[in-house]
């Protein structure tokens, strides 16, 4: 039985552990390398800054592991002064993030409870080695002296008096005697200079941040002998995330076993995610999770989650030491033939398109043959015949033991489950009445069609003249007329995401050219207004009214302004000064909409606009690009597998196969 415990301080790293240690130790080596082809020595500290945040939040454990990983790249990529540095910055930005957790926030604490000690530490062993290597302390002694004698030199023929010659002279002589007291001297003085400089930084940056605040939500129960994590019951669960005002899951009564396939349905917002969280091993903030052993997360035999965000969870190069990745005994050949990847065990991981990286996520999963699997909107970024298909590999996955949840939106894949759980506002309600689809409107074509957006004969090879070289798009021609709507389809891999980035300007064609007006695209800024397939990636700023103010390049932040973008997109002002962190993935995907209307883009493209959107949320964004279209006359570019609703939008559609154009369904003549 595992009911609400406190968070674990001892044991092996968990998985959020290991994930942020590997974050913030790559951060760390990349910034050794980087600031050490810096001439000022002051960029050194921001070496220390990543180890600062994982020690405010983490276990020493976390912190040992992050340096020893970032002293082995930076031994590889700079050589041994590069791990030294890691190795003395690290000690520094650990004591200023465990001064900032547990010493009261004291720059006091910061220098005579660490600082000094560690300066003291490192002044001994860079005397101890000038000791040993006795010529190369006479070297560096003797370079230093006939500088500084030089400089007297300059002083005497400047007029300076013998007096001052002198005393100059007789400093020099003591220096070079006792040098082990000044360069010892330095050190210390150094060591505390950088760690006060990385604690007043990283005070300043941590009151704009939650990190420090944060704990890991993975409970002990989850990692500790062998998985058994079925049946599990959930006794009146109730969740509430840290800093939100309402709970996001209220009194869950729900039991599940051994072999079942369940389907967990609701609205955008409904609790959906937070349950498969708890089924996955989060402990709840009230009630009671019973099962007769460990959850077992991510080890064979346990519990694993596979999120709509396949990105997340790719970690290899290519592959197959992607699906082999913390595995030692699979059959690489047949679990990918079983997700549809037959044949592309070489393939890089960074080639794969969205749905290709939904399946080798899937497919990672069920290469530890676990007990329970949970599927959270796994078929948001897939085209209908793949959705069909990874829907009847999960029914088939239950029918040979393993218990399925499936976190879904739509009815279609609920079908296909043993049983249906229905949840609206955080509590499982009863199954609620079909809505009737209404008519679509058919969105019209240009009345008098003008050529904006030009494609000629354009191929784009991702790692071009490498051995790893992949063609994604091959001699695609293709005119977008203004105010036109076009709806780009096609099977996952077909090229449609690499069309959107070479339309919005993000890539540039390997052959070809894309042009707006006569311009390339990829030389153009604001012009072509692009919204990506995961909307939380390009929205870099901590609330909606700076995200929106920034992007559309005002001096400072307008509310109204804000206000009035955010209506077109039929958001409320109650969200001008919402953090972007608090926002619903819908309310998202809009905010990114409205940042790019603000720019006045002459084109708009939008990839997977629909994906992981419920009914009602899908309508509303139809309805709205619809007006664009239609009122506002803004050329729109939709790159989609989902056409429902896309009629009142799109007046064309281009079938892309691999890579290229194969139809054209309501072609406009120019």
């Amino acid at each position: 039985m595992h009911a609400q415990t406190a968070p674990r301080t001892r044991g092996p790293l968990r998985p959020a552990e290991a994930a942020a240690a590997a974050v913030f130790g790559s951060l760390t080596a990349v910034l050794t390398v980087i600031t050490g082809f810096v001439p000022v020595g002051v960029a050194q500290v921001l070496v220390a800054l990543p180890i600062a945040f994982l020690a405010a939040a983490g276990r020493v454990r976390s912190v040992v592991a992050a340096t020893v990983a970032s002293g082995v790249v930076a031994l590889i990529a700079a050589g041994p002064f590069a791990v030294a540095t890691v190795f003395v910055l690290a000690a520094v930005g650990a004591l200023v993030g465990f001064a900032d957790r547990r010493w009261g926030k004291s720059a006091v604490f910061v220098i005579f409870a660490g600082a000094v000690p560690i300066g003291l530490l490192l002044a001994a062993g860079v005397i101890g080695l000038l000791l040993l290597f006795e010529q190369t302390r006479v070297l560096l002694l003797d370079a230093l002296a006939s500088s500084m004698r030089g400089t007297v030199r300059a002083f005497e023929a400047a007029g300076a008096g013998d007096d001052f010659v002198r005393t100059f002279e007789q400093t020099i002589d003591l220096m070079v005697r006792l040098w082990w007291v000044w360069i010892g001297s330095a050190v210390v003085v150094g060591i505390v200079g950088t760690a006060l400089l990385c604690f007043g930084i990283f005070r300043l940056v941590s009151m704009r941040s939650t990190w420090s605040t944060q704990s890991a939500e993975w409970p002990a129960g989850a990692r500790s002998g062998e998985p058994n994590p079925l049946p599990v019951a959930l006794r009146l669960v109730t969740y509430r995330y840290p800093g939100a005002s309402v709970d996001a899951l209220s009194d869950i009564d729900l039991t599940i076993g051994p072999g079942e396939f369940v389907a967990v349905v609701g609205r955008n917002g409904s609790g959906k995610s937070t349950l498969a969280r708890i089924l996955a091993g989060l402990e709840p903030t009230a009630g009671l999770v019973d099962r007769p052993g460990p959850v077992g997360l991510g080890q064979p035999g346990g519990t694993v989650t596979v999120f709509q965000h396949p990105e997340s969870q790719v970690l290899g190069r290519t592959v197959e030491e992607d699906l082999r990745w913390g595995i030692d005994d699979v059959d690489a050949e047949a679990v990918l033939a079983r997700v549809g990847l037959a044949g592309m065990e070489d393939r890089p991981t960074e080639d794969l398109s969205g749905g290709q990286l939904q399946r080798l996520a899937l497919a990672g999963a069920l290469a530890r043959r676990p007990s329970l699997l949970i599927a959270d909107e796994i078929t948001a970024m897939v085209d209908a015949a793949s959705r069909s298909a990874l829907i009847d590999l999960l029914a088939e996955v239950a029918r040979e033991g393993t218990t399925v949840v499936l976190v879904t939106h739509l009815d279609d894949e609920a079908a296909a489950a043993d049983r249906v759980v229905h949840l609206a506002g955080g509590r499982i309600v009863a199954a609620p009445a079909a809505e009737p689809r209404p008519a679509p409107v058919v969105a019209a074509a240009p009345t008098f069609p003008q050529p904006v957006l030009e494609l000629r004969d354009v191929t784009y090879t991702y790692a071009d003249r490498t051995p790893w070289a992949h063609t994604a798009l091959g001699d695609v021609t293709l005119t977008v007329c203004r105010g036109e709507g076009v709806l780009v389809v096609g099977a996952n891999g077909s090229g449609k995401s690499t069309l959107a980035w070479i339309m919005a300007g993000l890539y540039r064609p390997t052959r070809g050219s894309c042009l707006l007006q006569d311009t390339p695209t990829a030389d153009l800024r604001g012009d072509v207004g692009f919204v990506f397939q995961q909307a939380r990636l390009q929205l870099q700023r901590p609330t909606v009214a700076k995200e929106i103010s920034e992007v559309a390049g005002l001096p400072h932040t307008d509310r109204h302004y804000v206000a009035a973008v955010l209506h077109r997109v039929g958001l409320g002002p109650d969200l001008v000064d919402r953090p972007i962190d608090r926002l619903s993935g819908g309310e998202m995907r809009r905010v990114a909409l409205a940042a790019q209307l603000a720019r006045t883009p002459r084109v708009l493209i939008l990839d997977e606009p629909l994906a992981g959107l419920d009914v009602p949320g899908r309508r509303e964004l139809v309805s709205i690009l619809a007006h664009l279209r239609a009122v506002d006359h803004v050329t729109i570019v939709v790159i989609s597998h989902d056409l429902h609703g896309m009629e009142e939008v799109c007046s064309r559609t281009v079938v892309l196969e691999a890579g290229r154009i194969v139809d054209q369904i309501g072609v406009v003549t120019t």
